[in-house]
């Protein structure tokens, strides 16, 4: 294992914010998205890794902060949420045979609002190319340190990145609120496909 740091992937653990008791089954989970909707992909598309990030959840007066532990390679993406205590708040489970599950406490009920904080994940951290292919009636824009996704000149959703900080802020202004997303570990993890060397 090596340990790196990667200002891309702050954003991983926005999921464990929302994540409640349910579970939807099937392997084509849509959200809406400006109008139109993005394919759920149930796949991280590049080496695995496991990320440690603190995740801050703004919503009108709302807040909330928690840490995350993720786990996102080519056939499941997970993430674990945990209280400052350490108590485990919820996990939440992407997978190619399952589709989506979700496990938690009651805090953390809203699956509607967990599959969005889904698509923003997605949004954030995917190649573009594989997210544009994925959105239906939209497609995100990219400059140097910001994705937006517009819609009848209304900027509907964004996400900066601040290599400094290593944190990423992204806005989703159509539900409301606001992800604070700082990585604290990114490890890359080895996997035993190379049997030759």
């Amino acid at each position: 294992m090596r340990l790196v740091s990667l200002k891309s992937a702050c954003s991983l653990l926005v999921i464990a914010l929302i994540a409640g008791c349910q579970s939807l089954s099937g392997h084509s989970v849509q959200v809406s998205v400006a109008g139109g909707s993005y394919q759920l992909q149930h796949s991280w598309p590049e080496k695995s890794v496991q990320l440690w990030q603190k995740v801050e959840w703004q919503k009108g007066q709302q807040q909330r902060t928690f840490m995350v532990s993720a786990v996102f390679d080519n056939e499941k993406l997970l993430l674990v949420a945990l209280s400052p205590l350490g108590h485990e708040l919820f996990r939440s489970e992407l997978n190619k045979a399952d589709g989506v599950s979700f496990k938690g406490s009651e805090a953390f009920d809203n699956s509607r609002l967990a599959l969005q904080v889904w698509a923003d994940l997605q949004m954030a951290l995917w190649p573009l190319d594989s997210v544009n292919a994925n959105l239906n009636g939209a497609s995100l824009q990219t400059t140097q340190t910001k994705r937006e996704l517009w819609h009848n000149d209304q900027l509907l959703w964004s996400s900066a990145n601040d290599d400094v900080s290593q944190q990423r802020v992204i806005q989703n202004k159509s539900m409301g609120y606001q992800l604070v997303i700082t990585t604290l570990e990114y490890e890359l993890l080895e996997t035993d496909d190379s049997d030759t060397e």
